[in-house]
């Protein structure tokens, strides 16, 4: 013998409708003065159709719509949809290019505190991952561009070289090599320009031994560089400055300084 299943049954919204209707014309029949307005029933719920539940995006489509936000450079969009993929699929076969394309969404981005971080977490996590020196690259190039003055903390420029350094010596015959050693050499003409800008603070201010101290480290350390800069001249003109000061012995405080004022 076989049996029916019986689903409870579920009246269609004329027949919601209608039933509707006969309990209101009851209730204003029983209750008089007390009746229902019609006017007020809102048929709008009665009709509404359950909205079907929120269905979460796969990793491949979070995954071409953040490759898709990175191509038309909607960076912010692009990181969202990264972020998304890494946390809610892991383990994922997208994961891992998720991680490294969320640092190139920050890069796009300009937040180069946060590319340097997302691009040395995938060199740590993934050391032999076949896109590890441009992942390496790109770290070093967000600890340069944090960097935007002469006169200012030199920190970023260090950490920046030690990166570039890195590529160089671990990756010789990658493309991202050559580009390195492009960019060491930007990082030392900013290191001899910040040492430049010290050498000639004391030799305005006339502290010769100082200035001559810098400018010697410039020639020594820097030479392609200052070079580069066009400071070669200047530099050997204040050395010769300083020898001729330097040679006078020590000068005696001005007139005014030794009558006390």
């Amino acid at each position: 013998m076989t049996y029916k299943v019986l689903y409870p049954y579920r009246p269609k919204p004329f027949f919601r409708l209608l039933a509707v209707l006969l309990l209101s014309c009851s209730l204003a029949a029983l209750g008089g003065c007390a009746g229902i307005n019609l006017e007020k029933v809102d048929f709008a719920k009665i009709f509404k159709k359950k909205k079907s539940p929120t269905v979460n995006k796969t990793a491949e489509q979070l995954m071409q719509m953040g490759t898709q936000n990175l191509a038309k450079s909607n960076f912010s969009d692009a990181a969202d949809d990264f972020k998304k993929l890494k946390e809610e699929y892991p383990y994922s076969k997208y994961a891992t290019i998720a991680e490294l394309k969320l640092g190139d969404a920050y890069f796009g981005e300009e937040k180069y505190v946060e590319s340097a971080m997302s691009y040395t977490e995938f060199a740590r996590l993934h050391p032999n991952n076949e896109n590890a020196p441009y992942v390496l690259y790109q770290a070093g190039m967000s600890h340069f561009l944090m960097f935007s003055a002469t006169d200012r903390d030199l920190a970023e420029t260090d950490k920046a070289m030690k990166v570039f350094n890195t590529v160089v010596d671990n990756y010789p015959n990658s493309e991202y090599a050559a580009k390195a050693k492009k960019q060491l050499f930007e990082c030392r003409k900013r290191l001899a320009c910040h040492l430049y800008c010290i050498a000639k603070q004391y030799f305005i201010s006339k502290h010769f031994s100082a200035a001559r101290k810098r400018l010697q480290t410039l020639k020594q350390k820097y030479p392609d560089e200052i070079t580069k800069l066009g400071f070669s001249s200047r530099v050997d003109a204040m050395l010769a400055k300083c020898g001729t000061e330097i040679a006078k012995g020590p000068q005696k405080p001005d007139i005014w300084i030794r009558m006390g004022f």
